[in-house]
């Protein structure tokens, strides 16, 4: 999920872009400068708008069905386990790329009309391999640096494109503000970052697993207490023509 402040508006997170968007070195640094400079973590959850049993529409990367990237995460999950964080269910790990919005504001037909328009323009994208890992953070979650960011941008560029041709909205999601990551686990409470630094820079010594995208969803998100739950509502194949 997008970082948020203390009245639930939308961050950017790390506010700077990195100064290689291929380099993974490059972009596995500037993230832990980042989360390094930051002084507290805050409560993830408090996010006014999501009161219970509310759903919203996003495009996401989904790893429910990607073994490499669950263990991984499951490995560093088992050294955060302490009550002021939430591990990210193994079968719910995804990288956001943007909300497209909330379901009971939506109908069904705009819905359908969004999927087609994304299906057409990504099928003219290719296929990318990903890096994820090592481990950072940032003012709401431990989250996992992604590498390299310029597919990763050219995806949320086309289906930025196409939230706007449906909802006349060229702000809902804007690309220069986007920073990919992938979480693992939310902070619940006011946590000082100095105290978290040790434990994970040492996660950061387990190497960095390799993945293929060669799809985006469309999924429909909830809450559960305080996890994120999603159904797939369409799958957007990468076909490169």
């Amino acid at each position: 999920m997008a970082e948020a402040d203390e009245g639930g508006r939308s961050v950017t997170f790390p506010l700077d872009l990195p100064a290689d968007l291929e380099n993974a070195e490059v972009l596995r640094a500037h993230d832990w400068q980042a989360f390094s400079q930051v002084d507290f973590m805050q409560n993830h959850w408090d996010r006014p708008g999501w009161v219970e049993g509310r759903r919203s529409y996003h495009w996401m990367l989904s790893f429910h069905e990607d073994l490499v990237v669950q263990d991984l995460a499951s490995r560093c999950q088992a050294e955060l386990v302490r009550p002021d964080f939430d591990p990210v269910p193994l079968d719910a790990l995804h990288l956001t790329i943007g909300r497209v919005a909330f379901a009971d504001e939506t109908a069904q037909d705009t819905v359908d009309r969004l999927v087609e328009i994304a299906k057409v323009k990504c099928k003219k994208l290719a296929p990318f391999g990903l890096e994820v890992g090592p481990l950072a953070g940032s003012r709401g979650a431990i989250r996992f640096t992604v590498a390299p960011w310029l597919p990763l941008l050219e995806l949320h560029r086309t289906l930025a494109e196409a939230t706007a041709d449906v909802f006349d909205d060229m702000d809902r999601m804007q690309t220069p503000n986007f920073r990919p990551h992938v979480s693992i686990a939310y902070c619940n409470q006011t946590v000082p970052v100095s105290s978290l630094l040790p434990l994970v820079g040492r996660l950061r010594a387990l190497s960095p697993v390799s993945t293929s995208v060669v799809a985006a969803s469309l999924v429909e998100l909830r809450r559960e207490e305080r996890a994120y739950r999603y159904e797939e509502m369409a799958r957007l194949d990468l076909a490169g023509y």
